[in-house]
C-alpha cells in the first residue's frame, strides 16, 4: 500500500491523488486503504514516516563521523544520489508534493513537520560542529552557510525531480561535492585549491 501511495504521489502530486488510484495501482480496493488510512492525508502522513526512516538510514551514519564540514557535506550530497537512485519517489514526493502542493493545503503543513525537522537539524549539526571545531572562522557565516547547504540540498532534489537522466544528476552531485572540499576548479595558478591549501 505505502509503496503504491509513494508511486501516485510522487507522479501526481498530493492535489491530484486519489485512494482509489492508489488502491488501483496496489491491486486492493478503496476500502481496504480506507481501512488502514482514513483519509488522504493520513496516507500522505505514512509515506512521509517512510521517507524520513529512508533519509535517517542513509544520513546517520554520515554525520556519526568526524569530518570537515566540506568533506561531510560532499558524502551527504553523494549518499543523497544514492537515495534518488535507489527510492527515485523520494525527489519527486519532495519537489511536486510538499512544494507544489503545500501551499493550496495547509493541512499538509503538519504532516511535513518531522521531515523537514530531521533535514533542517542536520544542517544545523553539521554547523554547529564546524564552528566547534574552527572551520567557519566567522562566526556570523554560520546562518549563511546553513542557508547555504540547505539551499544546495532542496535544489538538487528538485532537479532530480524533474526525471533528468539519473546519471546526469549524478555528475551534478560529484561536481558540487568536488567544488566543496576544493577539487573542482584549479586555482588562478593552475594548481588545484586542495595543494594550494595543502
Amino acid at each position: 500500500m505505502l509503496a503504491a501511495a509513494a508511486e501516485e504521489f510522487s507522479e501526481r502530486g498530493y492535489t491530484r491523488s486519489t485512494i482509489r488510484r492508489i488502491a488501483e495501482r496496489a491491486g486492493l480496493t478503496s476500502a481496504a486503504i480506507y481501512y488502514h488510512f482514513p483519509t488522504k492525508l493520513a496516507c500522505l502522513e505514512a509515506v512521509l514516516r517512510d521517507v524520513d526512516a529512508i533519509m535517517r538510514s542513509y544520513w546517520e551514519p554520515i554525520m556519526a563521523r568526524e569530518g570537515h564540514i566540506a568533506d561531510r557535506t560532499a558524502q551527504l550530497l553523494r549518499v543523497s544520489a544514492v537515495i534518488n537512485r535507489e527510492h527515485p519517489h523520494m525527489a519527486r514526493i519532495s519537489a511536486r508534493t510538499l512544494m507544489e502542493d503545500a501551499a493550496g493545503h495547509p493541512e499538509m503543513s503538519e504532516v511535513m513537520k518531522p521531515v523537514r525537522a530531521y533535514t533542517v537539524g542536520v544542517f544545523d549539526r553539521l554547523v554547529d560542529d564546524a564552528v566547534a571545531r574552527g572551520e567557519l572562522p566567522y562566526a556570523e557565516s554560520a546562518q549563511a552557510v546553513r542557508d547555504m547547504i540547505a539551499g544546495l540540498m532542496f535544489g538538487l532534489s528538485n532537479t532530480a525531480a524533474l526525471e533528468q537522466p539519473a546519471d546526469r544528476y549524478s555528475a551534478a552531485i560529484d561536481a558540487l561535492a568536488n567544488l566543496l572540499v576544493g577539487r573542482l576548479f584549479t586555482a588562478p595558478d593552475g594548481k588545484s585549491a586542495t595543494a594550494n591549501r595543502e
